[in-house]
């Protein structure tokens, strides 16, 4: 309770109430009051009408059953009795005669004695009574404001002052809510919506009227919930690892700060501390799993509640790959099928992340899928060697790659094996020991008859061993050959799979090497190149080379190019160095270690572009008649190579079989045959090392022709000749631009071979 005011007034009211007619008339009359400085005085008069006598008298404070008795006393015997508050402290000051005044000494005034009084006097006949009510200055009061008030954040916070403050006199009041040192607010309610935790703490309600004022403090203790932050909103972990997260670390708490937490996973409850632990975690363990955070809030005058955040967190539990699925024509295991039948691959993955998948045959990859989880290849039409073992990999970086496989059976009749050079032709010595085999390929393996439609010394029973899955051979071993054992064998096999086959093998004496066969040029041509292809020949028994060699026209001699080894199959080399838009002419022959082939193939070739323009011959005058002589030298030998090749065209031979044109015989070779070129352009000369010693020697054969035909790119289906001379009256023009000088001279140059 703060301090009196420093004044207070006292007013009396007096009312007058009429007792007994006849007998006392009550009358009441007051003054003004300092409380501490001056005296409360409550006067009571009254007259007696004649025939009374005023007996007793009696003060009261308050009104019906509640009043409160304050003073009593007898007129005759002129006494007073003080009771209550006013005992030893009011005094008596009437004189029991027509006044019955009681005062209250000022140093007792307080805010407490002001109300309504009522004197009442009794006489013999009757009686009478006057209220008097008092009025005392006084400061409001302020009592009950709580020291603490609990408000949750973000709510409405609202206090009333005025429902702890008793007005003073008079009752007129104001209030001011101070925060901080500054006003917040000058109403007697303190309002905050929306409370923020930065508006908390104390408060101070000030109530004040004319008289002075009454301050209270109140600690707006402002609670929230606690607050979760920096949680990973994905963890990746591998299965059967172990997962643990604390999710106190990312909690911020609250106020009151106790804080329970609570982890949620698909609806139930999984951890009811802060800390999730998985221990070995499954890959059905993955997905979301929610943090709470609580503490309890009471606010002041509201109901308890509870403050709660929640944080969610993706689980991501990644897994090694594996092959849930694995077929070829959706079998699995192994599929057998027939050549030329399609053949699809699918495999299925379960991982998480997705795979890099890879179908491969053996070590090749057939194809490959990035972050997937199917993959799937197709053979449009098996092959025989497809068969063999498909497998499907899979990783997507944990743990180690996953394989599976199925194994392809392809179903075929038997062929010969073309990896095997030479299987179908073999030589021996008379009197020598050969074993001819011959390599096929067949599923399911075959097996093999040998037979022959002549006599023969040897044992025809035969052997075979399986070289792989799809491939066997079949070998006939011949001792101590007769004349009568060489000729064709015959080898059937079957393996039941359509019908059966036959080869034949033929058996030669030793000898020299067949001359190779579809020389040619091929089309791929340019300024200064050409490609060049043949077929090799039986190589005699023994290993075999090839020697390429080019025309020089000038001096129509045969030169060296380079020689290349057998590998059993069509040969291909580039052969370079060339001059554009020139004619070249090349020839083949064989040889092994007995001897060389019996003849030559030869071939044309012009490559792409336009001719090179060469300086012509410059002449003086005393150069004619040198000049005159170069001139008809060269256009004799260019009518001679004309000659040549026509009659090379037109089917005639040269060597033993032409007259007046035979040459010593070659050093390099046994002897001389027939050219084994029919159907191919080609130009050759005869026993190739040897050369005309004379132009006159061709002229014999020249006369003997009325048609010559111009030499010009003559390839393989080329068109027929078109330019003729009938005769030899005029004389066809020659292109010295056409039999330069060789571009392979002393090149050095290596040709490309490819098998």
């Amino acid at each position: 309770m703060a301090a009196l005011p420093s004044a207070s007034t006292i007013l009396l009211a007096v009312s007058l109430m009429k007792g007994v007619e006849g007998a006392v008339t009550v009358s009441g009359s007051g003054g003004t009051g300092i409380p501490n400085q001056q005296d409360l005085t409550l006067r009571c008069n009254y007259t007696v009408t004649s025939g009374d006598v005023v007996t007793t008298y009696t003060w009261r404070k308050g009104e019906g059953l509640s009043a409160v008795q304050v003073a009593t006393g007898s007129v005759i015997a002129q006494t007073a009795v003080f009771v209550d508050s006013w005992q030893n402290k009011g005094v008596f000051v009437g004189d029991f005669t027509s006044s019955l005044d009681i005062q209250l000494p000022a140093s007792h005034v307080t805010s407490s004695y002001a109300g309504t009084y009522r004197c009442e006097v009794s006489g013999v006949s009757g009686s009478g009574q006057v209220s008097v009510t008092a009025s005392v200055l006084s400061v409001p009061s302020i009592s009950g404001l709580p020291s603490t008030y609990t408000v949750v954040k973000s709510s409405r916070n609202r206090i009333d002052c005025s429902t702890y403050t008793t007005p003073g006199n008079p009752p007129t009041t104001s209030y001011t809510w101070t925060y901080g040192g500054s006003t917040v607010s000058t109403g007697a309610v303190l309002d905050r919506s929306n409370i923020s935790r930065s508006q908390g703490r104390n408060y101070t309600c000030t109530a004040s009227n004319t008289q002075g004022s009454d301050s209270a403090s109140v600690n707006v203790d402002v609670q929230y919930a606690p607050s979760i932050s920096g949680l990973p909103t994905v963890q990746n972990v591998s299965e059967f690892s172990s997962l643990r997260i604390d999710c106190s670390t990312y909690t911020t708490p609250g106020n009151p700060p106790t804080t329970s937490y609570t982890w949620t996973y698909g609806g139930s409850t999984v951890s009811t501390g802060a800390v999730l632990d998985r221990i070995s975690i499954s890959r059905n363990q993955g997905g979301n799993y929610t943090c709470s955070a609580s503490n309890t809030l009471t606010p002041s005058g509201g109901s308890q509640q509870q403050g709660t955040a929640t944080a969610q967190i993706n689980v991501d539990v990644q897994y090694q790959a594996s092959i849930s699925m694995f077929t070829a024509n959706s079998l699995s295991g192994t599929l057998t099928v027939n050549e030329s039948d399609s053949v699809t691959l699918r495999c299925h993955i379960d991982s998480y992340p997705r795979s890099i998948i890879r179908l491969l045959n053996g070590t090749e990859e057939l194809t490959r899928a990035d972050n997937s989880l199917t993959a799937e290849y197709r053979l449009e039409s098996a092959d025989c060697r497809q068969r063999g073992n498909y497998s499907c990999t899979a990783t997507n970086n944990i743990g180690a790659p996953v394989s599976q496989r199925v194994e392809l059976l392809v179903i075929f009749p038997p062929r010969l094996d073309e990896s095997v050079p030479q299987q179908l032709k073999y030589a021996a010595k008379l009197g020598g020991n050969v074993t001819v085999s011959v390599s096929v390929l067949a599923f399911p393996l075959p097996t093999f008859t040998w037979s022959r439609t002549t006599s023969t010394s040897q044992d025809l029973t035969g052997s075979s061993s399986p070289v792989s899955d799809i491939s066997v051979t079949a070998r006939l071993h011949l001792t101590n050959l007769q004349k009568k054992d060489f000729g064709d064998y015959s080898l059937t096999v079957d393996n039941r799979v359509g019908r059966s086959v036959a080869y034949t093998v033929s058996l030669k004496v030793e000898g020299p090497p067949g001359t190779p066969t579809q020389f040619k040029s091929l089309e791929n041509v340019t300024t200064s190149s050409v490609w060049l292809s043949w077929q090799p020949g039986f190589n005699g028994g023994h290993p075999q080379s090839f020697m390429l060699e080019y025309l020089q026209f000038v001096t129509r001699t045969w030169t060296p190019y380079n020689t290349y080894d057998d590998t059993g199959k069509v040969k291909v080399v580039e052969v370079t160095g060339l001059t554009s838009g020139d004619i070249h002419i090349f020839r083949l022959h064989s040889r092994n270690s007995l001897s060389n082939s019996s003849s030559f193939v030869l071939v044309e070739t012009v490559t792409a572009g336009d001719p090179t323009d060469h300086q012509q011959l410059d002449a003086t005058c005393t150069e004619d008649i040198v000049g005159s002589t170069v001139g008809t030298l060269l256009l004799a030998l260019f009518i001679e190579g004309i000659v040549v090749m026509v009659l090379y065209r037109k089917g005639f031979r040269f060597g033993h079989a032409m007259k007046g044109t035979a040459s010593p015989k070659s050093t390099s070779r046994a002897e001389d045959t027939e050219m084994d070129n029919i159907g191919y352009s080609s130009l050759d000369t005869i026993n190739s090392p040897a050369q005309y010693t004379s132009l006159e020697e061709k002229a014999q054969d020249k006369q003997n022709y009325s048609q010559l035909k111009i030499y010009e790119n003559t390839k393989e289906d080329a068109p027929a000749d078109t330019s003729t001379y009938e005769g030899m009256a005029e004389t066809p023009r020659v292109t010295y631009e056409s039999i330069n000088a060789s571009p392979h001279q002393d090149s050095g140059g290596q040709p490309r071979d490819a098998d």
